[in-house]
């Protein structure tokens, strides 16, 4: 739980600090990151629960590396929210506002696209779509770290 919060503060940190830059990251361009920071905290969740007891399960494994990935995306995904609407509250006004000029530049009618448009790109939205795709890269991120565990770094250990 603890590498979850070190994590999670880091690329909060990593974030805020390249909005500072003025290079904030634009959709799934920070995915890598988060899919590096979701590897390192599952792995060495289950590095910690080997090195405490040597015959922890695969259920065990996959379970605590579970727990900390969606630790990671729930406080991520709360980040996201209050990112939206305090540091960066004009990103999906001037989004919504680029995709209309390209919608009227191809014909289609303002009044048809701008109200369904506003009415998918909220930070709400925006935050639960990246809150349940963490939430699923941590699942498989378990299953695989936690069959790695059980299967191969397990026999090293003995």
């Amino acid at each position: 739980m603890n590498l979850s919060l070190i994590a999670v503060g880091a690329v909060m940190g990593l974030r805020l600090l390249l909005f500072k830059l003025g290079r904030p990251p634009e959709g799934a361009d920070f995915m890598l990151v988060h899919f590096l920071a979701i590897v390192t905290v599952v792995f060495f969740t289950g590095q910690r629960l080997l090195n405490a007891d040597a015959r922890t399960t695969f259920p065990d494994l996959m379970r605590e590396g579970f727990k900390s990935a969606a630790v990671y995306a729930v406080i991520y995904g709360l980040f996201l929210l209050a990112y939206y609407h305090w540091v960066e509250p004009a990103h999906f006004t001037t989004r919504v506002n680029d995709m209309v000029a390209r919608g009227i530049a191809d014909g289609q009618p303002e009044t048809v696209i701008r109200p369904r448009l506003e009415k998918f790109f909220t930070p709400f939205n925006y935050a639960s779509m990246t809150f349940f795709a963490l939430l699923l890269a941590g699942g498989f991120n378990a299953l695989a770290v936690g069959l790695l565990h059980h299967k191969m770094l397990r026999k090293l250990r003995r």
